[in-house]
């Protein structure tokens, strides 16, 4: 019913980073539907009072007519290692309601915390956040991700982070990477290279 999705952050009741969600929406929305959305993606948006304090999840799932909007307080997750997994033809340009492509992977992380998607010889994504990497010096973010998350454009319009083509063999060239997306910014632990399991 609702084929896509956004999920965006709430913090102390005030919407984060709402243009960069809006932009996404806007390309995805011509992009599946072929036709501008005729709604906006968070106008009118009504935080309810016990959401209005703390972290939350805001969900909005989406079709060509319509908008289904949920919150829920979160709790970030605490990854510390990742396992090596390996597709070919995977596609999620988008944030697809269905995932069970990306939740066959996780399904295969064994011991590990989540899994570091390598797709075509290629790194991309953990099965819910864009990756970026630590050499020392700069911060490095696959160009080819399984998608564009919000928080990685951000942090490239800003120069914050750089894209370079990661293959598993540059692994060993990293200190350590971090997890991101439009809940996990770049002020958490960063995560040691050693930890990624092939």
């Amino acid at each position: 019913m609702y084929p896509l999705f956004e999920s965006i952050c709430v913090q102390d009741g005030r919407v984060l980073h709402s243009e960069w969600h809006q932009l996404r929406f806007e390309k995805a929305f011509q992009s599946f539907f072929e036709k501008t959305p005729n709604f906006d993606l968070l106008d009118p948006l009504i935080i309810p009072q016990k959401f209005c304090r703390g972290k939350i999840k805001l969900k909005i799932f989406y079709n060509e007519n319509k908008r289904e909007i949920g919150f829920q307080h979160y709790q970030m997750q605490n990854i510390q290692s990742l396992k090596l997994v390996h597709t070919n033809h995977l596609d999620y340009t988008f944030k697809y309601s269905k995932r069970e492509s990306l939740e066959a992977l996780f399904d295969q992380r064994e011991d590990c915390d989540d899994v570091l998607i390598v797709r075509n010889g290629l790194i991309t994504d953990s099965s819910y956040a864009n990756l970026v990497f630590f050499d020392g010096k700069c911060w490095w973010t696959p160009d080819l991700p399984l998608l564009e998350g919000t928080c990685r454009a951000r942090l490239l319009a800003q120069e914050i982070i750089w894209k370079a083509t990661i293959g598993v063999d540059d692994l060993k060239k990293f200190q350590g990477l971090k997890l991101i997306n439009a809940l996990r910014d770049m002020n958490q632990p960063m995560i040691p290279i050693n930890q990624i399991v092939y």
